[in-house]
């Protein structure tokens, strides 16, 4: 091998590597657990989750993703793996943009597609059998990472059915959740979570064996936590 292009792939493992290494050290390995963990502490905990005043800014208006998760780490009633779950997708977030931008026009109108199948669906019973419906007819078997990025939108889906995508849940039964649609949240982290698996994969954002996981979490959160935002609107 030319010493030349051996410089250059050690410089792009390298790279690949350090983009999965959280700021405090360790590899970050996410999951659909790790989702509903984060949401599921956000929405227990909302009502202690102060946003007003960071970093002693005071906030006048709603809130990002990335101002509620910080807040969020503050909240004592958060536990401790919850918070470094937090921790590893804020380390991520800079890069969700660039790992989405990796996803073919193709692919991104596939993913449209598939979440439009989805949209009248409104249990997660449902909506997986969709998804591995779509799977098993093999229509998306010629688009990267899609089949695998379903497949984790079903294990999304099966870690939150008793919780953060169950309506009767009972944070739900309370304000500021009275009117809050849990479906809605649903589906936003699914195309969320598949768009941001597909991209971390394409990007060669980690591993094989956790990048699906990772982009997924990331992404999933990421949109999850814009559509909690969105539907509290005023609270903060």
């Amino acid at each position: 091998m030319k010493k030349g292009l051996a410089i250059i792939i050690l410089i792009s493992l390298a790279l690949v590597a350090s983009s999965c290494i959280p700021s405090n050290g360790g590899i970050i390995v996410l999951g659909a657990n790790d989702h509903e963990g984060v949401l599921g502490g956000v929405v227990k905990n909302v009502g202690t989750i102060d946003v007003t005043s960071l970093m002693g800014i005071t906030i006048l208006a709603t809130p990002t993703v990335e101002e509620l998760l910080n807040a969020a780490l503050e909240v004592e009633e958060i536990d401790s793996d919850t918070k470094k779950s937090i921790e590893n997708i804020l380390d991520l977030l800079p890069v969700l943009e660039d790992w989405l931008a990796e996803i073919p026009t193709e692919t991104l109108q596939a993913i449209d597609v598939i979440m439009g199948n989805i949209t009248e669906l409104h249990t997660v019973g449902a909506a997986t059998d969709a998804l591995q419906s779509l799977i098993n007819s093999h229509e998306y078997d010629d688009h990267d990472y899609l089949l695998e990025a379903l497949e984790f939108g079903i294990e999304l889906l099966e870690a939150g059915e008793d919780t953060i995508y169950n309506p009767a849940w009972s944070p739900y039964q309370a304000e500021p959740f009275l009117s809050f649609n849990a479906s809605q949240l649903m589906k936003a982290d699914l195309e969320g979570g598949i768009a941001g698996a597909v991209g971390a994969a394409l990007a060669g954002a980690a591993a094989a064996e956790y990048v699906i996981g990772i982009g997924g979490v990331v992404a999933g959160v990421d949109s999850s936590i814009a559509d909690l935002i969105s539907q509290l609107p005023g609270y903060w």
